[in-house]
């Protein structure tokens, strides 16, 4: 009995910590609504910002379509078939939802969107022509909040994703529109139809489903190449953590919401707002204020997501900016000039650093069931200085991932997970645990471990 309750309790507290986390990042995405882009004063700068991202959208196949079809003609061969996301959305045809049939409850929410798994029901010819399958996933766009039409985070969604053509990325098949009679006013939804997965990798480890050391370095090799694919694209995704990589049954792995997604450059020095990713999963340098960032932000919330894998536990869990600042600082020690050069002098140190100075904890010593060299590539994915930080093509070339045993596995030899794992449903089905054990009913009245899965080891 006691057993029971303690892993009840833990259960619960995962939950909680999860219903936290999304708390917090929606608090984020709503500090960066009001810092970048979305403020309720909507003002001409926020237009321009709007309109060129139309632009973007309307013209950057365009140029592709101009440069293939001149190449084609200089080749002197016959056109080839384009596929969906290279034909300009210009020329995308406007569909509505009536094509889809919704399923069931929303299988995920945040600031930005809520998620349905849907059927699609409309023509199995263009179905085909198109490559949009059975099952997928439904987007619909909050515009509650909008004063001026359409959200500019949607926008760049879309702008980022019809460029994208990986098998590391989730793939944007077609936006869909509804039409609602409200206050003798029409209405319109906004859909973005996703290729479905069938779990997300959140709720994967907060269930504790058991994943051997093969199936991890398998998960990470694909989310590597996923995130090179996005940079070699100029595109940061500054938002990389568990509950955004999704995974399904054939051993799929990708990378999904490009909501606080953007366009980058290596040349000129651009000022973004640092307040992108959750706060659980963003590098030192944005929580100490800066504004000209690059790619190593991305690299920091792999790092953590990769150690998250062997501990089960977020790594950097906490309520704010100060807070994860210290937790960084105890598990990765204090930076000062010496290990980071100008770190003083950065917008909010002062306010930030601790008053006690810590030493690096990522050691054996630490992590007595982590072998040294992955310690190695981890510690090297959390260095406090971004300018030392691994970059994706160190990461390929470590020993993690050439020599370390074991092997990764293969993407057949991937754990087949029967039931569906998506965070809300998770958490309803441990509400409706919950109540029936204490009431004496229903499947769960003589359990004594997990409704789903399997217990990780400790």
């Amino acid at each position: 009995m006691e057993q029971k309750n303690s892993e009840n309790d833990k259960d619960n507290k995962d939950t909680d910590k999860k219903d936290s986390l999304q708390n917090i990042d929606s608090k984020e995405k709503k500090e960066d609504q009001k810092d970048n882009s979305t403020k309720p004063n909507y003002n001409e700068e926020e237009k321009n910002e709007k309109e060129n991202l139309i632009n973007d959208i309307l013209n950057i196949d365009k140029e592709k379509e101009i440069k293939n079809q001149k190449e084609e003609s200089e080749e002197k061969i016959q056109p080839k078939k384009k596929e969906r996301n290279e034909v300009p959305i210009r020329e995308w045809p406007c569909r509505t939802l009536k094509e889809y049939k919704i399923i069931n409850n929303p299988i995920g929410s945040g600031s930005y969107g809520t998620v349905f798994k849907a059927y699609h029901i409309g023509s199995e010819k263009y179905a085909k022509e198109h490559g949009i399958p059975k099952i997928v996933a439904l987007k619909k766009i909050k515009t509650e909040n909008e004063t001026e039409g359409f959200p500019i985070t949607a926008l760049r969604e879309i702008l980022v994703m019809k460029i994208f053509n990986h098998k590391n990325i989730l793939q944007l098949l077609e936006v869909v529109y509804d039409i609602k009679k409200e206050d003798n006013q029409t209405k319109y939804d906004i859909y973005l139809v996703f290729e479905y997965m069938e779990h997300d990798l959140c709720t994967i480890i907060t269930n504790r489903i058991k994943y051997e050391l093969s199936h991890i370095k398998f998960i990470f090799n694909e989310l590597v190449l996923g995130l090179e694919y996005l940079h070699k694209s100029d595109v940061l995704h500054r938002d990389l953590k568990p509950s955004n990589i999704l995974l399904n049954n054939k051993g799929g792995v990708k990378i999904g919401d490009f909501g606080l997604a953007r366009f980058f450059s290596n040349v000129a020095k651009k000022k973004y707002t640092n307040q992108v990713v959750t706060v659980c999963y963003r590098a030192p340098e944005l929580l100490l204020g800066e504004n000209n960032y690059s790619t190593e932000i991305d690299i920091w919330s792999l790092g953590c997501i990769l150690l998250e894998l062997f501990t089960g536990n977020i790594v950097f869990w906490a309520n704010n900016d100060k807070d994860v600042f210290t937790l960084i600082c105890q598990l990765c020690g204090t930076p000062d000039e010496t290990n980071w050069p100008t770190v003083t002098s950065m917008k909010n140190y002062t306010a930030l650093i601790p008053k006690v100075k810590y030493e690096s904890k990522l050691d054996k010593k630490y992590y007595p069931n982590i072998d040294e060299v992955t310690l190695d590539l981890i510690k090297k994915m959390l260095t406090l200085n971004p300018k030392k930080r691994i970059t994706l093509e160190e990461i390929k070339n470590h020993p993690y991932l050439t020599t370390h045993e074991p092997k990764m596995c293969k993407a057949e030899d991937m754990p087949k997970i029967e039931e569906e794992m998506h965070y809300l449903q998770y958490k309803n089905k441990m509400e409706k645990k919950n109540q029936e054990q204490k009431i004496g009913i229903g499947e769960y009245k003589k359990s004594e471990r997990s409704f789903i899965g399997k217990k990780r080891k400790k």
